[in-house]
């Protein structure tokens, strides 16, 4: 499946907003309540014509542009930093995946099954965010590299809070997976960066 530096993007910044919710959590306990269901919601579609239509629109990933051009542009601080670690990451995450087809239909099946809870629910409730979590757990955590989130132990102690990390987790390797199926490749990270930073800045420059 083909894909434009446009695809790419914004299946990046999927990544990218996923893995800052997961840090957000960690270290706050909480995070911006609509980039997580944007995220959530990225497990559920599966149909979409369009990379966009996966997380709802490109206005969804608004706070994953903003922080993806801080990262392709050069202007890291610590926590951007440590952001892009867990990207890095989940990028490595889901070539290991790939590797294990048995286990990718597992994954598949996994949220078939949350969706049809999610119906009765919604996407973020908690019983939800726990299945997908028992589902991370036994498959993607069995994996290398093993992603150890830092944070502060009051709040990654919190089993809510374990649940969503690790959905947000799950829906990070779904990005990923989307960006690889949209022509993106671990090279175009070192070479194309510029190419990648003008794409983000006329994003964000289209959604004001």
């Amino acid at each position: 499946m083909s894909g434009t530096i446009t695809d790419r993007v914004l299946a990046m910044a999927g990544i990218v907003q996923a893995c800052r919710c997961v840090q957000q959590i960690a270290r706050h306990g909480m995070t911006d309540a609509e980039a997580l269901t944007a995220s959530i919601n990225s497990l559920f579609v599966t149909e979409a014509e369009t990379t966009e239509a996966v997380y709802g629109g490109r206005e969804k990933l608004l706070p994953g542009l903003r922080l993806a051009e801080k990262l392709f542009d050069n202007k890291q601080d610590a926590e951007s930093v440590e952001v892009m670690r867990y990207c890095l990451m989940v990028i490595q995450l889901e070539r290991s995946l790939m590797k294990k087809p048995a286990m990718l239909a597992q994954v598949g099946d996994g949220i078939d099954n949350a969706r049809s809870q999610a119906e009765h629910f919604s996407t973020t409730h908690s019983n939800v965010l726990a299945n997908l979590a028992g589902l991370y757990t036994d498959t993607l955590s069995e994996l290398n590299p093993r992603i150890m989130v830092n944070g502060d132990q009051v709040h990654i102690g919190n089993s809510e809070n374990v649940n969503r990390i690790r959905s947000l987790l799950l829906a990070a390797v779904r990005s990923a997976v989307l960006w690889r199926q949209k022509g993106g490749t671990r090279l175009q990270l070192i070479f194309t960066r510029k190419r990648y930073l003008n794409e983000i800045k006329r994003i964000i420059g289209e959604l004001g």
